[in-house]
Order: C-alpha cells, then structure tokens, then sequence
C-alpha cells in the first residue's frame, strides 16, 4: 500500500468532513478542490487533492463515476438513505 503525506490525509480528512456535513453532495476533483476545501488549504495542488480522492475512493470513503462526457464525479460512497448503508 502507498505511504500517503500528511498533506495529502489532511485533505482527504476536510473532503471526508464534507461529505459527512454533505452526504448526497458530489462533484469533480477541480469543484472539489474549489468549493468543498478550497476556504480551508486555499494553495494545495491539484494532484494533492487527486490524491486524497484516490486515497479515499481506494478506502471506500468516496466512491467515483464517470459520466457519459468521460467527466469524473465523486460523492459519498453510501449516502444515509442509500439501501446500501
């Protein structure tokens, strides 16, 4: 398994804490990186916040689809009211 920085699990730790406020939000990595933790590590790259998605959906916190356009949106893997959960 990958060893993930510190950076990177702090990312994915505020986009948890988002979805968790959140639960039927989703959106792709740029909107991520905007609107979900852009107020709160405003300089952090793009391929730090990819890679806190990856950590997440590989932990099966996130879960991510592509659209028809090849669009990548992520969300939430198990909604509150998902019969899933």
């Amino acid at each position: 398994m990958q060893a993930h920085s510190e950076r990177v699990i702090a990312i994915a730790g505020i986009i948890e804490r988002y979805v968790s406020d959140h639960p039927h939000a989703a959106d792709t990595a740029a909107g991520i990186r905007s609107w979900w933790i852009g107020r709160q590590r405003y300089g952090d790259s793009a391929d730090a916040v990819q890679e806190a998605l990856d950590y997440l959906v590989a932990r099966r916190r996130l879960s991510s689809s592509r659209l028809p356009d090849g669009t990548v949106i992520f969300r939430a893997a198990h909604p509150p009211d998902d019969p899933e959960d």
